[in-house]
C-alpha cells in the first residue's frame, strides 16, 4: 500500500449564478472561479478548465526549475504557455483530451542548449500532476435540508 506523503485541501463555495470561490488553508488567497463563458459562465474568471491546464503547466515549470537546480544548469529565464483541448466524445461527454505545453527556456551558454532540452523532457516525465491526470476522483457527497425561515 502506498504511503501518504502530503495532502492538499481545497474548498469551494457557490456565490451565485455560475460563480464560486475557491479557498485553501495556509495563507493562500481566495480565488473566484466560474463556469467558462462557453458553458454559460460570466467570463473573466478562472474556470476549472483553466485550473486543470494551469496545474500541468505550473507543475512542469516547478519541476524543471528543481531539476535544473539539481543539475546545476544556469537558466536565465523560463516560461511555459499551455493549451488544453476540450472535445466532445462519441458518448456526448466533454473531456480535455490533450494538453500542449510550450515551454521556453533561456540558458546562459550555447553549450547548455541540448542539456536544457533534455531536462525539459525529463521535467515533463517527472511532473507528478501530468502523471496523476488519470487519477480516480472519489466522490463523498453530503446533502442536507435548509432550515425553514
Amino acid at each position: 500500500m502506498a504511503e501518504i506523503h502530503s495532502t492538499y485541501p481545497v474548498s469551494v463555495r457557490w456565490l451565485d449564478g455560475k460563480r464560486g470561490l475557491a479557498a485553501a488553508p495556509g495563507g493562500l488567497p481566495d480565488l473566484e472561479i466560474a463556469s467558462p463563458a462557453e458553458f454559460g459562465g460570466p467570463g473573466g474568471r478562472w474556470t476549472p478548465e483553466h485550473l486543470f491546464v494551469g496545474s500541468a503547466s505550473a507543475c512542469w515549470l516547478t519541476t524543471f526549475v528543481a531539476i535544473a537546480e539539481i543539475s546545476r544548469l544556469e537558466v536565465a529565464a523560463v516560461d511555459c504557455d499551455a493549451e488544453g483541448i476540450l472535445e466532445k466524445g462519441d458518448d456526448r461527454r466533454y473531456a480535455i483530451t490533450r494538453i500542449v505545453l510550450r515551454p521556453r527556456v533561456v540558458v546562459r551558454r550555447e553549450e547548455d542548449r541540448d542539456r536544457a532540452l533534455r531536462l525539459a523532457q525529463k521535467a515533463e516525465e517527472s511532473c507528478l500532476v501530468s502523471r496523476s491526470m488519470r487519477t480516480v476522483v472519489e466522490l463523498q457527497p453530503e446533502v442536507s435540508v435548509a432550515a425553514a425561515a
